[in-house]
């Protein structure tokens, strides 16, 4: 499936961070799958530094989830919230990842 992302996420967003919640996207839809549970199409992140770490929370509404992950990367960044929204038309389906001012 196709990803895209938004010329906000390329210019805030270092790429190790992408890449993990790309991985972090991937593994959930896994996990649902898996359960045959609906996989949601809408995914927040949140970012908060803790201890000079940084730490993912994820969270989904469709069903509740909320996870939170280490980060793969350890300064703080500018943002605090990043979404990915799965697109399903009728012959192509892709995920886009953008700020919430992009929404």
């Amino acid at each position: 499936m196709n990803r895209y992302i938004t010329r906000g996420i390329a210019q805030n967003l270092p790429i190790s961070l992408q890449k993990q919640l790309w991985q972090i996207v991937a593994q959930r839809e896994n996990e649902q799958s898996k359960e045959l549970e609906e996989i949601d199409y809408f995914h927040v992140f949140q970012f908060n530094m803790h201890n000079n770490q940084l730490y993912i929370k994820h969270k989904q509404e469709r069903p509740e989830y909320v996870k939170t992950h280490k980060a793969n990367y350890s300064k703080a960044i500018i943002m605090n919230k990043v979404y990915i929204i799965r697109e399903d038309d009728v012959d192509l389906s892709y995920y886009v990842m953008l700020l919430p001012e992009e929404y």
